[in-house]
């Protein structure tokens, strides 16, 4: 049966997203090199829980692509104790090579921030720090509007939303970052900006300034990508089966 080697597969992925486009502090790349020789079947997923590799020995895969770095600070040891890392045991012992692309699939053109701009009908956009796209909109819409087509685009069953007092003007400029951007919309001065989590006080900051925060959780702004990175690795590796995960979820539910 035609299959891959890793090589290929690496090969293939930067392509897509270009390993230096990664933040500086971010762990990109392969993770965990395992010994298999050729790779016929590969598991897509935004986070590598125990579930995620658990299921990865399920279906039969030779290697696992998480957005998410499963090992990102430095670990100390390696134990049966802590859930991720007995899952990484496993892995290891069954040969299964880990990837992670992260920040560099956020800045990479064509990557998830770019594919997040294309949720509206951009006049100009502008790169600010890799990560964020300054999104300047052919026709101005109401906050409910915006937060409308962002929750239906990306699929977000809620939306969290900081509307300044007494704002009644409509959008006409965005920032749209994935995961946490509070950090990389620094000295912006936009109308709305669109964002997975934010902390409290951030949140707070920006509604005095006047500007919209549409907040519609971490994953969400992210998940959603592993199709479209699927129909793009497939393309490029024809005799591969691309799996996108059944078991990669959001790590809060939200209680009625």
């Amino acid at each position: 049966m035609p299959a891959c080697t890793l090589p290929d597969l690496i090969s293939a992925l930067d392509a897509i997203a270009p390993p230096e486009g990664a933040a500086e502090w971010d762990n990109t790349g392969l993770l965990l090199q395992g010994n298999a020789k050729t790779i016929r079947k590969v598991l897509l997923t935004l986070d590598l829980t125990p579930e995620v590799a658990e299921e990865a020995l399920r279906t039969s895969c030779q290697a696992i692509i998480s957005y998410h770095p499963p090992i990102f600070s430095g670990l100390m040891e390696l134990t049966e104790a802590d859930p991720l890392q007995a899952a990484l045991l496993t892995l290891i012992r069954k040969g299964i090579h880990v990837i992670s692309p992260h920040t560099a699939l956020d800045t990479a053109e064509d990557g998830l921030t770019d594919w997040l701009v294309k949720c509206f009908e951009p006049k100009q956009i502008e790169i600010h720090e890799g990560f964020v796209r300054l999104v300047t909109l052919k026709k101005s819409m109401s906050v409910d509007a915006v937060c409308s087509t962002w929750k239906a685009y990306l699929k977000a069953p809620y939306l969290r939303v900081a509307i300044p007092v007494g704002r009644k003007r409509s959008i006409k400029t965005l920032a749209i970052c994935p995961g946490a951007g509070a950090s990389a919309f620094d000295g912006l001065q936009v109308d709305a900006l669109l964002t997975g989590e934010m902390r409290h006080h951030d949140a707070l900051a920006w509604k005095r300034k006047g500007t919209v925060v549409i907040l519609s959780e971490h994953g969400h702004t992210e998940r959603p990508y592993l199709p479209v990175l699927r129909k793009r690795l497939s393309a490029e590796l024809t005799d591969v089966n691309f799996l996108v995960s059944r078991k990669d979820k959001e790590p809060l539910d939200l209680v009625h």
